[in-house]
Formats: structure tokens, C-alpha cells, sequence
């Protein structure tokens, strides 16, 4: 069970420090991630960050994050890792067209989650920092739009919305609400372009819902990442 948290304030305290592993984790997670490159051998095990610490007070949001590695949060899905998991702590979001459609993306081959609906994103990179150098989610959640969604969907945003933190405590998920420019036509054009012309399989295509196709989230009820379908039919519903 995911909870949805709409944030007035979110605060990210890096506290510079690696999430401590003992010998017999350390051994888990080495042992599953070699398995797991047997199947997904473009794998990569990039740096996460993981929530230790969340207080919410009235939507006043304080995280408090120690780094990791991708390797960890995977093991940590399937295996119990006790106090050394690593609690996923990842950016991205929803994009708003013109007429008022809301887009997700749809997972491809190159994915472990084919067919499954998530929000366009992922990790927080240790360089998506503000300008006073303190981690900026949107700046991340903006630089994985360019990279799963194409240039010209990102340069479309003009403007952002509400940001939503979504949990279930094992992975905490900073979701943004970006306005685009172009309206669903123009956005699903840019896309294909974008795919024709890049290798990434990652993504299958993006998905759009709105008040007039609400219904098929129906079809994704056991095919979606944390808060996904909640979010998204909040969201229309208040249209």
C-alpha cells in the first residue's frame, strides 16, 4: 500500500555519508546482482539514494539520505536486508498537455518491468544539485524527461506544478506535475520521433489518460509502480 503525500514543503539533507553494509549483506547483494546480470546483462549498478529518515508535518517533508547503489535496492525487493536495504529515493513525474491529458510511460523490453505503467523518471543523480548545491529533484525528474522522453518534450515544459512524495517505505518516489506546451498529438509525434531515432528500449511508448479514457487504468491495476494509478485518478478527477 503506497501513501501519497502532496508536498508544500520538501527538504533533501544529503548527509554525505555511504549506507553502511555488514559482510553477510554485502555478500547477498554481490551474489544476487551476479545472478540478476545473467538474465539483464545491461544492467547497471549506478549510485541511489536511500531515505533513512522521513517526518511529514501537515505536507512539510524532511528527507534524510545516505548513498547507495542500484544493486542494493534490487536485492532489497526480494530479499530482507533488514536495516542495510536501500531505500530507493528517486525524482520524475507526470506530463500535462495542452488539452489536458496526463502522460506516463509504458515500459519496453530493455525494462525487468515490461508492460508496466510508471511515472517518467528515475534515480537522483549525486550532480542534480540546485545552484547552492543541494540535491534538486526536478532538476532530475527534467534530465530523465530528456532522457526517456526526448528534447523536444522536455524543452515543452513550461511550467511545473504540485510535487508529490509517494511510499511505501521501501522506495520513496519525488513526483512532480510538469505543464507542456503541446497538446497530445504533438506530444505522442515528438516521442515517436524520438524513439525512431534512439536505440532505448527501455520505454516502450508513453500513455495518456484523461477524463475521457479514466477507465483504462483498469488495465494496469496489476501492471504499475507505487501510486501511479492512484495519483493519476486524483489528479483527473480534479480536472
Amino acid at each position: 500500500m503506497a501513501t501519497i503525500i502532496k508536498t508544500k514543503k520538501l527538504t533533501i539533507n544529503d548527509t554525505g555519508r555511504k549506507l553502511a553494509l555488514s559482510k553477510d549483506a554485502e555478500k547477498k547483494i554481490n551474489d544476487f546482482w551476479e545472478d540478476l546480470l545473467k538474465v539483464y546483462p545491461w544492467m547497471f549498478n549506478g549510485p541511489v539514494y536511500s531515505t533513512e529518515k522521513m517526518e511529514n508535518n501537515d505536507g512539510e517533508v524532511y528527507l534524510e539520505i545516505e548513498l547507495s547503489d542500484y544493486a542494493n535496492y534490487k536485492c532489497g525487493q526480494v530479499n530482507d536486508l533488514g536495516d542495510y536495504a536501500c531505500k530507493n529515493t528517486y525524482a520524475g513525474g507526470i506530463l500535462k498537455s495542452a488539452d489536458n491529458k496526463f502522460f506516463v510511460s509504458l515500459n519496453g523490453t530493455g525494462s525487468e518491468n515490461k508492460g508496466k505503467i510508471q511515472f517518467i523518471g528515475g534515480v537522483i543523480d549525486p550532480d542534480d544539485r540546485d545552484e547552492e548545491g543541494k540535491l534538486d529533484p526536478v532538476k532530475a525528474a527534467l534530465r530523465e524527461f530528456e532522457e526517456e522522453a526526448g528534447k523536444a518534450i522536455r524543452d515543452s515544459i513550461v511550467s511545473t506544478g504540485d510535487t508529490y512524495l509517494i511510499t511505501n517505505e521501501k522506495k520513496y518516489g519525488i513526483q512532480t506535475v510538469f505543464y507542456s506546451s503541446m497538446n497530445s498529438e504533438e506530444i505522442l509525434a515528438a516521442f515517436d520521433a524520438f524513439k525512431n531515432g534512439s536505440d532505448n528500449d527501455e520505454i516502450a511508448r508513453i500513455v495518456s489518460f484523461g477524463k475521457d479514457n479514466i477507465d483504462e487504468l483498469k488495465e494496469y491495476a496489476e501492471r504499475h509502480d507505487i501510486g501511479v494509478i492512484d495519483l493519476l485518478t486524483a489528479l483527473i478527477k480534479d480536472m
